[in-house]
């Protein structure tokens, strides 16, 4: 396996685990050295300005245990994947490799510095982040208010021909083909321009961006990082919710304004011209106040910045509702009248118009009185309908069944074990299924703790390949990049709750009632669903909780684990690769475990790769194996 590291510095073949020790100061306080006297008067009290202090002591505390407690030449082997807690230990063990030489001749590019809302200190470490870039030949402008560009920050100009500082009124649009966008406070990979550079050329992308992470300046470690936000391919919905990359490369002219809207704004709309590219590489760090500071008065508001004009926002969430539009609520039950009624009432009471649910029951051959009187009550109030599916149990097909029970031209696929907490979750499912590139909609489900269920379904972890992203995770963890409450792509949700526009449902021609009878039907409705073009969305503003298993039971005997396989070896021969390919997760994240536990240094190809994939057209059609026709009658 090849070893990457910085210069000059000599490892070890033998890979060795992190000391416990220090991974345990992650959830811990622990006693800094006394060799440290700025970081001990933090300690001691002086914590009136310590937003995140301690948990940058922590981190501090593992690097100083690694570099105590380990070998100086020895390093984690990427192949053996570092736990996330161990992330700053993981960046300083393996370096960001330079990009593969290329023939052709790149552009110089024009680095433009949003300086008007920041501290000297922070545009310091950004310009000198740009003079350590291995590739020398770029320009930057600074914009900036009249303090910083009369203060001694601005003598680098003086020092650095590159660099030049122009004042927020003097800004005007700056062309050329190779534009890149960052706040002050960005501390570049020295790697980070020839990277980005790279991706531009050889993808021919309208914009490019990369992995960022947060840092604290730390006179032994260089940088102390946390934080990592490592992107899949380009989700357009995440940039819309406000998750915009630290920096962006444009090919083309810079645009009229600077700022984290700007970037925004210009990823989008370089997705409405050409493709964007993403580079699987932390290139960016962004920059807080350092430990040693923490304990010094804060500037007052406003004291050496000036206001900036402000700009349209990016689109932050699902379009304007259209309307009212029914919509269909499918739900197959078997007897436990209990979970039902509890289901219906708590889809009707949150919902912000009930009355245009059009609930479904689809009956599986209920037998107790409990069950038949609820039914008739549902009938006789006008709440439910009720279409008996005298079978043998088959979810797909009296799903299917309950779909063509109903004209509405949105359907939600619930289970009969969901408590919906949400207000106004049938505007959401129209706002979003209003969004002709968005096939499916699905919801974050809790456990009855309170720990997260589902929050959307990654390819590649869990031992049949898919598993539920930050399952067991308690509900105010935010998740890896704020994954879990931010709405984006997934590969796949959960048929617990799954919204869809009917017209895209008949296409694809609904769930497989044919092969996939109990499981697995819903991930292959949404890879159908992608592989026709559409958008899978997680939206975690609808939660509810699931009370898995508590209807059908979960596969414990040998039995029903048999029939589980037998239909996810199925699944497998339809879609092959397609399982262990997820375009919205980092190939930084090792595969085989449950989602976003450990990190690995991906291989040059797989990034080459990654960034190859996310230059084309349709990036996340899946890639599929051997098609097995899906039959109309399969929706029988």
């Amino acid at each position: 396996m090849t070893r990457w590291t910085r210069p000059g510095r000599s490892l070890s073949t033998r890979p060795i685990i992190p000391p416990l020790a220090a991974l345990g100061a992650m959830g811990e306080e622990r006693r800094l050295p006394a060799a440290r006297p700025a970081t001990d008067r933090i300690d001691k009290g002086q914590s009136t300005h310590d937003d995140g202090a301690a948990r940058w002591r922590k981190i501090l505390a593992v690097a100083e245990a690694f570099a105590s407690e380990r070998l100086a030449d020895e390093a984690l082997a990427a192949s053996l994947g570092y736990p996330i807690e161990a992330y700053d230990q993981f960046r300083r063990d393996i370096a960001v490799r330079p990009p593969p030489p290329s023939s052709e001749k790149s552009s110089v590019p024009t680095v433009l510095v949003d300086a008007r809302d920041t501290e000297p200190y922070l545009l310091r470490a950004t310009l000198r982040s740009l003079q350590d870039q291995s590739v020398g030949d770029w320009s930057a402008r600074v914009i900036a208010p009249a303090a910083i560009c009369e203060g001694p920050v601005a003598s680098f100009a003086d020092t650095d021909p590159r660099i030049h500082f122009k004042s927020s009124a003097a800004f005007s649009p700056v062309a050329g083909e190779h534009a890149i966008l960052l706040d002050a406070g960005t501390v570049l990979d020295p790697e980070a321009l020839a990277w980005f550079s790279f991706a531009l050329l050889r993808t021919g992308a309208a914009a490019v961006f990369a992995d960022e992470d947060r840092g604290v300046a730390d006179p032994d470690f260089g940088l102390l990082r946390a934080d990592p936000l490592l992107f899949g391919m380009f989700d357009e919905a995440l940039v819309s919710h406000g998750v915009v990359p630290a920096v962006v490369a444009l090919a083309g002219p810079l645009p009229d304004q600077a700022g984290a809207g700007s970037r925004g704004a210009a990823l989008l709309a370089a997705a409405g011209r050409g493709m964007v590219a993403h580079v699987p590489r932390v290139l960016v760090t962004r920059l807080e106040v350092p430990l040693v500071a923490r304990g010094g008065r804060i500037d007052a508001p406003g004291e050496g910045r000036e206001e900036t004009p402000g700009e349209p926002a990016a689109r932050t969430g699902a379009s304007p509702a259209q309307g009212g539009r029914r919509i269909a609520v499918v739900i197959p039950t078997r007897d436990e009248a209990r979970l039902l009624a509890r289901a219906i009432q708590s889809l009707r009471s949150t919902a912000s118009q009930p009355d245009r649910l059009d609930i479904v029951v689809v009956d599986n051959r209920s037998v107790l009185p409990e069950t038949t009187a609820l039914l008739d009550r549902l009938i006789m109030a006008g709440t439910a309908r009720v279409v008996p599916f005298d079978s043998a149990f088959n979810w797909s097909l009296a799903s299917n069944r309950g779909a063509a029970a109903s004209d509405a031209p949105l359907i939600v696929f619930a289970n009969n074990d969901i408590e919906m907490l949400s207000a106004g979750w049938d505007e959401l499912v129209e706002d979003w299924l209003g969004q002709s590139d968005v096939g499916a909609v699905g919801a974050r489900l809790l456990y009855p703790d309170r720990t997260i269920q589902h929050a959307g379904i990654a390819f590649g972890f869990g031992p049949t390949g898919t598993e539920h992203e930050g399952r067991g995770v308690p509900a105010p963890d935010s998740g890896p990049g704020g994954r879990y409450t931010s709405p984006h792509r997934v590969s796949a949700v959960t048929g617990a709750f799954l919204a869809v526009r009917r017209s895209d449902f008949e296409q694809v021609g609904g769930f497989d009632a044919a092969r996939l009878m109990i499981g697995h039907s819903d991930i292959d409705l949404c890879l159908r669903l992608r592989d026709a073009g559409r958008t899978i969305l997680y939206c975690p503003a609808i939660q509810a909780i699931h009370h898995e298993g508590a209807t059908r039971g979960r596969n414990e005997t040998q039995a029903a684990i048999a029939w589980d396989e037998g239909e996810r070896i199925d699944l497998v021969k339809r879609w092959g690769g397609a399982l262990n390919d997820d375009p919205g997760v980092s190939p930084y994240w090792r595969r085989g475990e449950r989602p976003f536990a450990f990190l690995r240094e991906p291989t040059m190809r797989e990034i080459l790769a990654h960034i190859d994939r996310s230059a084309r057209a349709d990036p996340w059609r899946p890639h599929k194996g051997q098609s097995v026709p899906h039959h109309a009658t399969d929706m029988a």
